[in-house]
């Protein structure tokens, strides 16, 4: 692998300063007439913006590369996404600057990238910046490419001046000192690859033993983390914790550990009383700039928002503690109201800037700011809330004279509301009122400057619809329809999961990542996929639709077909693609839980509700190729370890199966497709554990006899035929005995109803009763379902 010294030593001489001569001599100045760009063709919000720039931009594409081998140019590749402060902040000081256009017009082949819409790009080429800058990324990512698309320099925002001179002296170095810059790239992408590649397996096959001591190794690490004051992991800039805290909640509820569900609650509700938390609105921003959560940078991103929701409701499951209800249900109610598409798929983002308040002071003319949607005064306030309501209002939520938030590039400011000096509770103690009639008068008030702020200039919205970020959206409403009860988010999220299959679904089956005006467009890549699994089997598990389940075994086999990586383990993040330096096999949770942990997740439970062995064999295998990293890092391994825990409760529970009488049971086939009036016949198989066996259906007076119920709207039974039963002889019993041993196999026929049409679960309840050679177990029911399909 290439070592940093080396390639900061590189960094170091492109950064350099250059003659003050250089940055204007030799260099053909000169004013272009505005035109709209290539970007103007693209369906991409982000790429839009940049559409009117005097920057000769490319999208991603095989005509630029080829542009770039053809005039012997270096690339320049920009980064970003639509709702990126930094970015629109380097747009109006860079890409709009005419000088700076005309340099790179002339220099250079320039692709500008939405990370959003090319999350694979964006990947490859933050590991190279993450590389270059001693492992400080973000955006925007500038990255600049030798033709073949291997990076030789990167960095993230460059202001203006610097961006010049570095623009100078890499053409400098490309025109006088190639050599040395291909050396330079040809590193570096190897040790992209390598790193993209990582996946450290566990030297011994998995078992509950180790599975258990690495659960609560990540527990110590985790807690030895938190914030004990503020809530979280780490200092500021604080990010979200979303998957920490589902594993905090999972590990709570399988072991009553009383400290992970307090390093949750803490977290939990430090979150909800700052900042971070929209107060008026309802969601969550896109992190906090301090450690109490106070200021946010003020981004709305769909996937923060589905992975919050969930966790507040889950945390309301566990503690019936109505605070956390509140906050999901107001994250919910924010997203379906601000983020839905009238075709009912969801957005991705709302921008931190906008235009300020038409009577507000600004300190200068009239531009988008960060957080002016959001901002408050308290004349704003009692303005619309009268004199006395007001002043309590500000008083609750800290708005004073004194702002809590000031931009130190603009000097604009304002007060975020937020509950951080006390809580609704607290105040309604020292109001002498009733918590649930303070709550309510606040619920009113806020009603009322919600409404007013809707009048504001809004956020922009970045309107493209993505398959994987849906699908985590349509999962959180299912989650949330379970623990809440709420209809509204059941029916939101089966809307929005239709959505994604007609639209975002080829003929072929597989899926298509990006879709906005009517277009779908860009492969659909493994989080894609895994997503959307878990979210079929959250809507199956909702509403028992036997649909649901259909569709999540054929995500899950075009999954498996088109990323998994059957001789070294792990999913690939992509297909193998010629446009691409390296593929990877993303482990890590970033903002969204890792793409091969949700795989696992998905494929070990969709075993569970199938019998289909294959699928379990592949989540183990999962868990087993990234298991030392899990040992090393796991707090950036947070779902990869829900999912371990999850396998070793399958585990403890299959092992508790496998002691009763039943082993298995089964049926074939697995999914009933039937016409209307038509009969078919389902095999359902029963394996009876060695030593043990259960009666035949007609045993002694005495004796529970074996029998098959059904429950169904579409279906009626014409006839069971069952195996012959054995005669055995015991000790207990004078008469030798009718019973059934080893495997037997019940044929039931079945016929669709002459009006039938349409999918539903049918539920087999198999009452039995098992007895050894000694004594006979008290009868016991077992249900058995079995999606059904009938067709006019």
């Amino acid at each position: 692998m290439l070592k940093m010294s080396r390639v900061q030593k590189v960094a170091a001489l492109f950064l350099c300063a250059v003659a003050a001569i250089l940055i204007f001599g030799g260099i053909a100045m000169f004013e272009q007439k505005r035109r709209k760009n290539r970007l103007a063709n693209e369906t991409s919000p982000y790429l839009l913006q940049h559409a009117d720039n005097p920057v000769d931009w490319f999208p991603w594409s095989d005509e630029a590369f080829e542009k770039a081998r053809k005039e012997d140019k270096p690339i320049f590749l920009s980064v970003g996404y639509s709702t990126c402060h930094w970015c629109h902040v380097m747009e109006r000081e860079s890409f709009e600057n005419e000088e700076i256009a005309a340099i790179l017009n002339e220099h250079f082949v320039c692709i500008k990238v939405d990370r959003e819409e090319r999350p694979d790009v964006d990947e490859i080429y933050m590991r190279a910046v993450l590389i270059f800058t001693d492992g400080h990324g973000g955006w925007p990512m500038s990255v600049f490419l030798t033709h073949d698309g291997k990076p030789f320099f990167g960095g993230t925002y460059f202001p203006p001046e610097q961006f010049k001179r570095v623009l100078l002296e890499i053409t400098r170095l490309w025109r006088e000192e190639q050599e040395k810059v291909l050396q330079v790239a040809e590193e570096v992408s190897h040790a992209i690859a390598s790193e993209l590649q990582i996946t450290m397996p566990f030297p011994e096959p998995l078992n509950e033993t180790s599975a258990e001591a690495v659960l609560k190794a990540a527990e110590n690490s985790l807690l030895r983390s938190l914030d004990k004051t503020n809530g979280g992991f780490g200092g500021a800039p604080k990010f979200p914790p979303h998957q920490a805290l589902m594993f905090l909640l999972q590990r709570y509820e399988a072991t009553k550990r009383l400290p992970l569900w307090e390093a949750a609650d803490l977290t939990l509700r430090q979150m909800a009383r700052g900042g971070i938390y929209d107060q008026i609105g309802g969601g969550f921003h896109r992190y906090s700039v301090d450690a109490k959560w106070l200021v946010p940078h003020f981004e709305k991103m769909l996937y923060d928002n589905a992975q919050l929701a969930q966790v507040y409701a889950w945390a309301f499951e566990l503690s019936g503690e109505q605070f956390f209800r509140r906050i999901a249900a107001e994250t919910y109610d924010f997203i379906l109201r601000e983020m839905t598409s009238p075709e009912g798929a969801f957005y991705c983002a709302l921008d931190a800037e906008s235009l300020p308040p038409a009577p507000r002071p600004a300190p200068r003319a009239p531009q988008k700011e960060e957080g002016a949607f959001s901002l408050w005064r308290p004349e704003e306030v009692k303005a619309i809330l009268g004199e006395k309501d007001g002043d309590l209002f500000c008083k609750i939520y800290g708005i004073s004279d004194e702002p809590n938030f000031v931009n130190p590039h603009t000097g604009y400011k304002g007060c975020i509301p937020n509950l951080l000096k006390a809580t609704v509770e607290n105040w309604a103690k020292v109001l002498n009122m009733n918590p649930d009639e303070l709550w309510a008068k606040l619920d009113e008030q806020r009603g009322k400057l919600l409404e007013a702020r809707s009048q504001r200039p809004k956020p922009h919205c970045d309107d493209k619809v993505l398959a994987s970020w849906n699908a985590l959206m349509v999962r959180s409403l299912a989650i949330g329809y379970r623990y809440l009860g709420d209809e509204r988010y059941r029916k939101a999220a089966e809307r929005a999961a239709e959505f994604l299959w007609a639209t975002m679904r080829k003929p072929d089956g597989t899926l298509w990542h990006s879709y906005r005006n009517g277009v779908a467009k860009v492969d659909g890549m493994l989080d894609d996929y895994a997503y959307l699994l878990a979210a079929l089997l959250e809507l199956k598990e909702i509403t028992g639709e036997a649909k649901w389940l259909q569709r999540a075994q054929e995500i899950a086999n075009t999954m498996v077909r088109l990323f998994w990586d059957e001789r070294n383990g792990g999913f690939w993040f992509t297909t193998q693609r010629v446009d691409l330096l390296a593929r990877s096999k993303p482990s890590f949770d970033s903002a969204e839980p890792s793409p091969n942990g949700m795989a696992a997740l998905g494929l070990l439970r969709l075993a569970n509700e199938t019998g289909k062995e294959r699928f379990a064999q592949i989540a183990k295998r999962t868990l087993e190729t990234f298991g030392i990293m899990m040992v090393r890092i796991p707090q950036g391994m947070m779902t990869l370890l829900c999912v371990l825990d999850k396998w070793r409760a399958t585990r403890k529970e299959k092992a508790f199966v496998s002691e009763r009488p039943i082993e298995r049971i089964w049926v074939e086939p697995e999914l009933l497709t039937i016409k209307a009036n038509e009969t078919k016949a389902l095999k359902v198989h029963i394996k009876i554990t060695e030593g043990w066996h259960i009666n035949s259906t007609e045993p002694q007076p005495n004796l529970q006899p074996t029998q098959l119920k059904f429950e169904s709207k579409l279906i009626t039974i014409e006839r069971m035929d069952f195996p012959m039963p054995k005669e055995v002889r015991f000790s207990f019993a004078d008469a030798p005995i009718k019973v059934y041993e080893g495997e037997m196999v019940i044929n039931v026929w079945l016929r669709a109803k002459e009006d039938a049409h349409g999918d539903e679960i049918l539920t087999l309840q198999l009452r039995y009763q098992a007895c050894d050679d000694k004594r006979c177990l008290l009868p016991s029911e077992t249900k058995i379902q079995v999606p059904v399909k009938v067709e006019p």
